[in-house]
């Protein structure tokens, strides 16, 4: 006859068995459930870019001839490229009006609709057409203006663990990584930009970087020197005055709780 302790260790044998069992379920469900909104994501935004963005062809350009050794090459700054694609933002518009440009980085996975909410929690959520998903959209701060009339237009991505959405501009700490992504591209309705990156860098979600207007050209001015004096890398082939708009793109980092990366462009009228 089996003795009291022997059955009652076999007892809770069957139930830690049953609870190991239990969470390896919990955890393989959770892990389906991430991959699929990963994947379900990924094809909604393939989807959009099939339907609603075309390639433009690249005009042929002839190439400058090449200096003798003897000549002095000028020294510039590297020219603006313009984008490749064009958005038809009147169908989009006609999916959702809450979509106000479309952001594009050559080269990247960085190519999605830019929405505008009431506020800044739906899109977090949400794709452009409203399905919930934990990607969610790239929104624009629902403070600023989608005519990029205000001094700091900001745009959030989440920091997706797949590298989609927002999770490739950490990529501007590695060295290199600037030279290769030295623009972006935004295209709206009225208008398209080249995003010329001046600056990156770890800061909390409370930071000053987050400010979109400023009362006087002065403290514009100083708001920008603050953030380049921050930044990870100098583009000094980027000149940056309180004259100009600039874009700054902020996505979730790790570094401690409740950090952020951004990255700060300012914007150029093509």
């Amino acid at each position: 006859m089996k003795s009291f302790g022997h059955i009652l260790r076999q007892a809770l044998l069957v139930i830690l068995c049953g609870i190991f069992l239990g969470i390896f379920i919990f955890a393989a469900h959770e892990l389906y459930y991430t991959l699929h909104g990963y994947h379900a994501a990924e094809k909604a935004y393939e989807s959009l870019s099939q339907q609603y963005v075309s390639t433009q062809t690249a005009a042929e350009v002839t190439p400058e001839p090449t200096p003798k050794e003897t000549e002095k090459v000028e020294e510039t700054a590297p020219p603006v490229v313009s984008g490749d694609i064009n958005v038809d933002f009147a169908a989009l518009q006609a999916v959702n009006p809450q979509v106000v440009g479309w952001i594009y980085s050559p080269n990247t996975v960085i190519s999605y609709p830019v929405l505008k909410g009431a506020d800044n929690d739906y899109y977090l959520s949400h794709l452009y057409d409203g399905t919930v998903s934990a990607n969610g959209s790239i929104f624009m701060d629902c403070v600023c203006e989608s005519d990029l009339n205000q001094d700091n237009t900001i745009l959030y991505g989440h920091h997706m663990n797949n590298g989609s959405m927002f999770a490739s501009i950490n990529n501007y700490i590695y060295e290199g990584y600037l030279e290769e992504h030295p623009v972006l591209y935004y295209y709206t309705p009225d208008g398209n930009y080249a995003l010329q990156v001046f600056a990156c860098f770890v800061t909390g979600g409370d930071s000053d970087v987050y400010a979109f207007n400023f009362a006087t050209r002065d403290q514009f001015q100083s708001f920008i020197d603050r953030m380049r004096s921050r930044s990870n890398f100098d583009a000094p082939d980027v000149s940056v005055t309180s004259s100009d708009r600039i874009m700054t793109l902020s996505t979730c980092a790790y570094d401690y709780d409740d950090a952020r990366y951004v990255v700060l462009c300012k914007i150029v009228p093509m």
